[in-house]
């Protein structure tokens, strides 16, 4: 049974009991990530992530991590562009000791001076360790670049000049405009009663509403068409090659998914099969997309030896050709909508996945999105639907392309990026 409520305060829980399990998975999402940051700002919302963990007028840092412990429990957070979700499971014998842990670290939190100065340094680090991971920040480089001039393409974890410059006024300014109730929305799923549950929530988490409340207005974003490279002292060449998307709520969004499927989202995919498994060009190829409120992208994934990059990029774009001309088969169809419906109702299976499906329904459409009816979408996307959709995203003049690489002694990169247009 699934229930919606909103609280007097504004906050809005979304919760399912299920007594097919004996634990509770519990999130606390807020409406604050990268596209809500100034330039100055980038980074403030994964850092006060951070700080949330770091003790409060109960606990301690270890404490907080002993209590947890002491229960068999599990504490996390994660951080994205459109928010941060805070996240607990439990056993359900546990619901009121996570819930008040819960709150009193996203409301009382001490954002101590010095261990601001110390988690500085371990964002930076934390930085730093994606710089040397050029397969994770090939991404991050691509979404900045077609994102240029928009806070949509900044990246989460911010950089190394904006989080050392972050201060505690700053950050406590940031935070008192985004912890709020109306900006807020718990989701939780497990063995529990949705009454108890609802009044433990009122009971600890004393979030402020506001009436004159709305969430930071974000301009459109623009979309800058570029070929970049960036050369770096690594031995294998990281490319992101890709297009303009479309946003959460756009009705063609099932097509794209099947898309992906057959395109680059799976092991039998078309890239996945012929670059990798028929030619051996590449170890990791995919492609996929990313959605969000205003806008989207697709993309393609590959890393491989500096003398096949321009073999790669050109299967790359002889295989969106090929589906742009509708060639698409009945067998790969079938194929794809079975194993994105697979994934799915596999998903479902964890009390977790449902907590993040939740979250991530009501804060994209506010209301909860019936499995028959993303089961109903996929089953009616047609051979057609995908040769269309392939047409929408990958238009002449509009795929943009990011690659790192070895020193390009030979130019092999540069003519690369001349090979799409």
């Amino acid at each position: 049974m699934q229930k919606r409520v909103v609280l007097d305060n504004g906050m809005t829980l979304v919760v399912e009991n299920t007594s097919s399990v004996r634990s509770i998975c519990i999130g606390v999402w807020v409406k604050a990530g990268a596209i809500y940051e100034t330039p100055e700002l980038n980074g403030v919302s994964h850092f006060i992530e951070h700080m949330l963990f770091k003790g409060t007028k109960k606990h301690t840092a270890r404490q907080i991590a002993e209590t947890m412990d002491s229960i068999g429990g599990q504490i996390n957070a994660f951080s994205a562009k459109e928010f941060t979700c805070f996240f607990a499971k439990v056993r359900d014998q546990h619901m009121e000791m996570v819930i008040s842990l819960l709150a009193d670290m996203l409301q009382n939190s001490l954002f101590d001076k010095d261990e601001i100065e110390r988690e500085k340094n371990v964002v930076i680090e934390e930085i730093k360790m994606y710089e040397d991971a050029p397969d994770e920040l090939i991404h991050d480089i691509f979404s900045q670049s077609l994102w240029k001039n928009h806070s949509i393409g900044q990246p989460i974890l911010g950089t190394l000049e904006t989080v050392s410059a972050l201060g505690r006024d700053k950050i406590m300014d940031y935070y008192a405009k985004n912890y709020l109730a109306p900006n807020m929305l718990i989701t939780a799923v497990g063995n529990f009663k949705i009454s108890k549950f609802s009044s433990l929530i009122k009971k600890y988490f004393k979030f402020d509403g506001d009436d004159k409340f709305s969430s930071s207005k974000v301009k459109q974003p623009d979309y800058k068409i570029e070929k970049h490279l960036r050369e770096k002292n690594i031995e294998q060449v990281h490319l992101v090659l890709g297009a303009p998307g479309i946003n959460e709520a756009d009705k063609d969004r099932y097509k794209l998914y099947v898309l992906n499927s057959i395109f680059g989202g799976s092991m039998s995919s078309r890239l996945f099969q012929e670059i990798r498994e028929n030619r051996g060009l590449a170890y990791s190829i995919f492609s996929y997309a990313t959605l969000y409120k205003m806008a989207g992208l697709f993309a393609i994934y590959a890393g491989c030896g500096y003398k096949d990059i321009e073999v790669v990029i050109k299967l790359i774009l002889d295989e969106i050709e090929k589906i742009k001309k509708n060639n698409i088969t009945k067998i790969e169809l079938t194929r794809a909508k079975e194993q994105l419906k697979g994934n799915i109702i596999l998903s479902l299976e964890s009390i977790n996945s449902r907590m993040n499906r939740m979250g991530r329904n009501e804060i994209y459409f506010n209301r909860q999105i019936a499995i028959d009816e993303v089961l109903d979408s996929i089953d009616a996307v047609c051979e057609q639907d995908i040769s269309y959709m392939a047409g929408r995203l990958f238009k002449k003049g509009k795929m943009a392309l990011s690659i790192i690489g070895p020193p390009d002694k030979d130019k092999n990169l540069a003519r690369a990026l001349k090979l799409v247009k």
